[in-house]
């Protein structure tokens, strides 16, 4: 349920900081044509605004060699990856901790075999960029959830401190890691919900009542609804598919 409570705000945030979802979605697609790959560059290179012509071929090259070898690696493992992220799913939705972590322990394995690439990829940035600049790398490769998820956590749990602040900003940040490498969105997305349980069970352990947050924040939601803002806007905070409908009469259909 938070899952859904934090789509709602991802779908909120994206709008406020001018990052409307469906045309960032649409302007970084997975890349599975040479033409899709040169979108997704162009959409990097615009979030850089590099100033000199020879940065920005540098930094093109760099972005095409990784993101084909990136293609080049999904399609050969795509077919045992998948099937893993349906097993967690179905063991997470069920409470089966032990299975969810086996089958994302299978995942990670899968994985291994592109860690040499993801550090030689940001070994190349970073003698081309600044860090803040290969932050940004990373931010538009994962439609800037770090950021935007963040902020949700702030608006679903009052009162985090700074080192509650600092675990959880972490723990997104480890899932842009690994979310950087996934090919499609959805996978993309499956990563942060791994790390997103992480930041649960943390937040549980410090005294939080997760559930209750949930609950108050959809309600909070009903209320701004009820105070008459805009059916549209209720249907845009929906998100992408996986974000229960807020009515106005109560609760979710």
């Amino acid at each position: 349920m938070l899952f859904a409570a934090l789509g709602v705000l991802f779908s909120m945030m994206m709008r406020v900081q001018g990052l409307e979802p469906g045309n960032l979605v649409a302007a970084i697609p997975p890349a599975h044509t040479e033409a899709a790959v040169d979108k997704r560059v162009h959409a990097i290179l615009a979030a850089l605004n590099l100033p000199d012509e020879a940065t920005v071929i540098q930094v093109q090259n760099i972005l095409l060699g990784h993101l084909n070898n990136l293609e080049a690696w999904h399609e050969l493992h795509d077919r045992e990856i998948k099937p893993l992220w349906n097993q967690f799913n179905k063991a997470h939705g069920k409470g089966m901790d032990k299975e969810a972590q086996a089958a994302l322990d299978k995942i990670d394995q899968a994985y291994g075999s592109l860690k040499a690439e993801h550090e030689a990829f940001l070994q190349k940035l970073s003698q081309a960029l600044s860090s803040s600049q290969v932050e940004t790398v990373k931010d538009v490769l994962t439609v800037y959830k770090v950021r935007v998820t963040d902020h949700a956590y702030g608006q679903i749990f009052h009162g985090l401190t700074p080192g509650q602040n600092a675990f959880i900003l972490d723990r997104l940040k480890a899932a842009r890691e690994q979310a950087m490498d996934a090919g499609a969105m959805a996978e993309k997305s499956a990563f942060f919900k791994k790390y997103k349980v992480q930041i649960e069970a943390y937040l549980t352990a410090q005294g939080y009542d997760v559930k209750k947050a949930y609950k108050d924040f959809v309600a909070g939601q009903k209320a701004d609804l009820q105070r008459g803002k805009p059916v549209t806007e209720a249907k845009a905070m929906q998100g992408q598919g996986e974000i229960p409908p807020v009515s106005k009469t109560g609760g979710q259909p």
